[in-house]
């Protein structure tokens, strides 16, 4: 497939991971890896890479969680990371080379790029599965970029009503400015694998086998307080982009509602709220 046709594909996604939060995710880059830290550490521990094994991590962002499993694999295997979002590959092409990872990356959209049948042992992904345009053409070409007998795991947000976390901003932000409604179920955004009854005929349409669904509950750290936790999340979560959009009044209010809502969950570790993952995993079939 021409590179034209596969940013056709995504077109909306790499617009926005490019032109709204790609920039803003470089610079928020040690906060969000400190609060996703559970999250990564739970999916690699799952996935149980072998030194010498390849892996791809798809929609890798930053960097750190390929920077990570290529610590895992050592000098005689290999993680690439894969994302649509250049100004992120450029700050993890940065890190790595500061750092002297083995970590290489490259801009590409996992349902189109030809990444070479059997290329990897191993498929990871912490969070960066959910906005695929067509998962089950995304899921077909990474089997096909997997070595018979390799493996799957990524990691994806459950039920809005079990991540206070990602929604709080969102109800609070509606109440002063007008929302889109909810994406549907397969449509992109952060809660389109919460489901697993949708999930799991999609991977195993794919051609994988073995599909396995781990609950993984955990705490995330927003903030060192509550003023500093609304700061944070006005800034990447959902409602950022809306809210960045209103008035200095509007912001305000929101701002102050927020802080209000995160402030009974401060405490001595800093604002901690609940979040809930999938941990999903699948054999090359």
């Amino acid at each position: 497939m021409s590179q034209a046709t596969a940013e056709a594909v995504n077109a909306e996604q790499i617009e926005f991971w490019n032109e709204v939060q790609g920039d803003k995710w470089v610079r928020l880059q040690d906060r969000i890896d400190a609060m996703l830290q559970p999250v990564g550490q739970a999916a690699i521990e799952q996935l149980s890479l072998r030194p010498g094994e390849r892996v791809l991590d798809v929609g890798c962002g930053c960097g750190t969680t390929t920077m990570k499993l290529a610590e895992q694999v050592g000098s005689g295997g290999g993680a690439l990371g894969a994302d649509i979002s250049r100004p992120m590959l450029a700050h993890a092409k940065d890190r790595a080379g500061t750092s002297g990872s083995i970590a290489s990356f490259l801009d590409a959209d996992a349902q189109t790029h030809d990444f070479g049948d059997a290329s990897f042992d191993a498929v990871f992904s912490r969070v960066g599965v959910m906005f695929f345009k067509s998962p089950d053409a995304a899921f077909a070409n990474l089997r096909r970029a997997v070595k018979p007998g390799g493996r799957m795991t990524f990691a994806c947000w459950r039920e809005r009503a079990d991540n206070p976390w990602l929604v709080t901003a969102m109800k609070i932000a509606g109440q002063y400015i007008e929302l889109p409604p909810p994406p549907e179920i397969g449509e992109p955004g952060p809660f389109s694998f919460a489901d697993e009854s949708h999930v799991r005929p999609i991977i195993e349409g794919a051609g994988w086998a073995d599909v396995g669904f781990e609950r993984f509950d955990t705490a995330l750290h927003i903030g060192s307080d509550a003023e500093d936790a609304a700061k944070y999340i006005m800034q990447m979560g959902p409602a950022s982009p809306l809210v960045a959009e209103a008035d200095e009044k509007t912001k305000t209010a929101i701002f102050a509602d927020l802080q209000a809502a995160l402030a009974p969950h401060a405490g001595p570790q800093g604002v901690r709220m609940d979040a809930s993952i999938w941990i999903v995993s699948a054999k090359q079939g």
